[in-house]
């Protein structure tokens, strides 16, 4: 399978491979579509992130997750309806994959975090959405590409900034030297879309004011309940600090996560169109209007 190659481009005022710091254990109703990403690279070294089942067969992270040091991981681990990273349960898919996708938007070697998007091509296709508590698909908040002639019904900005919105992950739980942590954990955030000279970005904000991502939540799926349903809003890019990019400070001092006030988030709203490209370009397109029929079809959850 062919791959987009990209120069990761992360400034210092980024914390890349971004658990969740004064979090709480994750409600299972809330992450039914939630994925654990172990990803292993050529020389030896290993991230964990987090993911999201968007398709039968698909998952997507983030970029970074699957490159670094300019090189693909060798393999990705996917398991959905993983609790434990230290142990099997019986409720987990495993599924190991050598076919992974990237945003070519990265080209560019410009550092957005609506083009931190990856795929991760499953070997084959999961059990989902067997009952209202089993594992499912994310509901997308649309998959307007598949066709052009609708108007897209999206989150608005006025919804996304008064919604309730959360983020589930195995990331670090203390500061930069911790060890990730073993069981997944969540934590309760409000959204806002920011300004930083002339650009838009989405970012989350703990409503527990010491609430933090930390390293290993990179690629953990943002929900908010949109019209009283559980709907995917982002996966998460990195972790910064407003203030430094408002001043333009390339400077990297900040050494722990609590520094670190707002997670920036790949939103789907603008991400889809990378992941509709990949998708598209393997021919697999149909997975995403697939999956949302077999989930949340008439009748179903």
């Amino acid at each position: 399978m062919n791959i987009f190659l990209f120069l990761l481009p992360f400034s210092a005022l980024f914390l890349s491979g971004s658990s969740i710091i004064d979090g709480f254990p994750a409600n299972s109703f809330d992450t039914l579509s939630l994925v654990s990403v172990i990803t292993r690279f050529p020389n030896g070294n290993t991230n964990v992130c987090g993911g999201v089942l968007i398709g039968p067969s698909i998952a997507m992270t983030a970029a970074h997750c699957v490159f670094s040091n300019d090189e693909f991981a060798l393999t990705a681990k996917v398991t959905l309806g993983d609790v434990y990273l230290s142990k099997q349960e019986d409720r987990e898919q495993e599924f190991r994959s050598h076919a992974m996708a990237i945003s070519k938007q990265f080209l560019n070697g410009v550092s957005e975090a609506n083009d931190d998007v990856a795929i991760v091509f499953l070997p084959k296709r999961a059990d989902v959405c067997e009952s209202s508590i089993s594992p499912q698909i994310a509901k997308l908040p649309s998959t307007w590409s598949l066709n052009f002639k609708e108007t897209p019904s999206i989150p608005s900005q006025f919804q996304l900034e008064n919604s309730v919105c959360w983020i589930a992950g195995w990331g670090k739980t203390e500061n930069t030297t911790a060890s990730h942590s073993d069981t997944v954990r969540q934590m309760t955030v409000k959204l806002s879309i920011r300004r930083i000279g002339r650009r838009k970005y989405l970012m989350a904000r703990g409503v527990l004011g010491t609430s933090r991502t930390c390293m290993g939540d990179s690629g953990s799926p943002v929900y908010c309940f949109i019209d009283g349903k559980r709907t995917l809003i982002g996966t998460v890019a990195h972790i910064g600090s407003f203030v430094k990019m408002s001043q333009q400070d390339p400077s990297n001092h900040l050494q722990f996560c609590r520094d670190f006030e707002y997670t920036f988030i790949s939103d789907w709203r603008e991400s889809s169109e990378r992941i509709m490209e990949i998708l598209e370009k393997y021919g697999e397109l149909e997975q995403l209007n697939e999956g949302q029929d077999m989930c949340f079809g008439s009748g179903k959850l």
